[in-house]
């Protein structure tokens, strides 16, 4: 059976802050609990050095797997600091993630919590093809390539919200697939 996956909401920027707290908060009750925030890596130029950074793919959100939302745990999260609401309350009932939601996170962390740069190659339209990585089966949800910064700019739709997120690549030439 398939762990029940939640959103939520913290404060921008402190996802990793309030992920730490959260397990310290609940001590020995963390075994239904595994918070995670997908992350991606891309390389930066600052002062002509290049540098890697990983940022959250969607900033502000961190996601609950677990197998039931226990009352007693759900009050701790709400507890711990940097904590702004839970998505998906229905009738004050906290609710799952949709499946188009969960297949779209189980890509993203397929290959674990950070998203590598994804191989890409062009067609002969100049459209950009993905051979692996986050990319693969999205090409359809690029609304923008860079290729000189080797970035694609996604439109992915997580919780009824539009995100847009750059992603790095790493083009294939025909020559290098032989």
């Amino acid at each position: 059976m398939m762990r029940d996956c939640y959103i939520l909401q913290v404060m921008t920027g402190r996802e990793a802050y309030y992920i730490t707290h959260a397990y310290n908060y609940l001590g020995k009750d963390r075994e239904n609990l595994h918070l995670f925030v997908p992350r991606r890596e891309m390389t930066i130029r600052r002062k002509g050095k290049r540098l890697v950074t990983r940022k959250p793919i969607f900033p502000g959100y961190v996601f609950w797997e677990c197998d039931e939302p226990e009352e007693q745990i759900q009050w701790r999260l709400k507890r711990t600091p940097g904590f702004i609401r839970f998505l998906r309350r229905e009738s004050g009932v906290l609710s799952p993630i949709s499946a188009a939601d969960r297949k779209l996170i189980t890509h993203l962390i397929t290959g674990g919590d950070i998203c590598g740069a994804s191989q890409v190659t062009f067609d002969r339209d100049n459209r950009i093809v993905a051979l692996s990585g986050p990319l693969k089966g999205y090409e359809g949800s690029i609304i923008k390539v860079d290729r000189r910064k080797q970035r694609a700019q996604v439109k992915f739709l997580l919780n009824d919200k539009t995100f847009l997120i750059y992603f790095e690549y790493r083009e294939i030439r025909q020559a290098d697939m032989q």
